[in-house]
């Protein structure tokens, strides 16, 4: 699994994802502005929404976020993604008499965005002195 990382914005992206593309682009549509601890509930408990592949990427995200932002899965919110083919993966299919064939099977590459809060630093102006001739913040 691969991750990146945009302003706001934590993207994890599986290459080789070995699911239908519909079944996919149908739980992926399904969660798409949901918080993320809410999207990780609907995809991993079973019920019509159970998606595990799209599951382990967000919940890939979401590890990232907390690991390498200091951000809450429930402070985060799935903001998009996409479902596109994969690379294709290739393995051999033993048979009996010590014969063997070639398979070669399409994967789905799935990437989702993860919106995460951004800190913004507030830089504001002095106003007057405060009680020990220092100065406080503006409001």
């Amino acid at each position: 699994m691969e991750i990146s990382y945009a302003p706001g914005l934590v993207v994890a992206e599986a290459p080789q994802a070995r699911i239908d593309q519909a079944a996919a682009r149908r739980a992926l549509d399904r969660v798409i502005g949901l918080p993320a601890n809410e999207a990780l509930a609907l995809l991993i408990h079973p019920g019509s929404g159970t998606c595990e592949p799209v599951a382990r990427v967000l919940q890939g995200a979401v590890s990232a976020a907390r690991r390498d932002l200091g951000v809450a899965a429930a402070t985060c919110a799935v903001y998009g993604g996409e479902i596109a083919d994969g690379e294709p993966v290739t393995r051999v299919r033993r048979q009996a008499h010590g014969l063997a064939s070639w398979i070669t099977t399409q994967t789905t590459r799935i990437r989702v965005e993860l919106r995460v809060p951004v800190l913004r630093l507030v830089t504001g102006t002095t106003s007057e002195p405060d009680d020990q001739g220092g100065a406080r913040w503006a409001r």
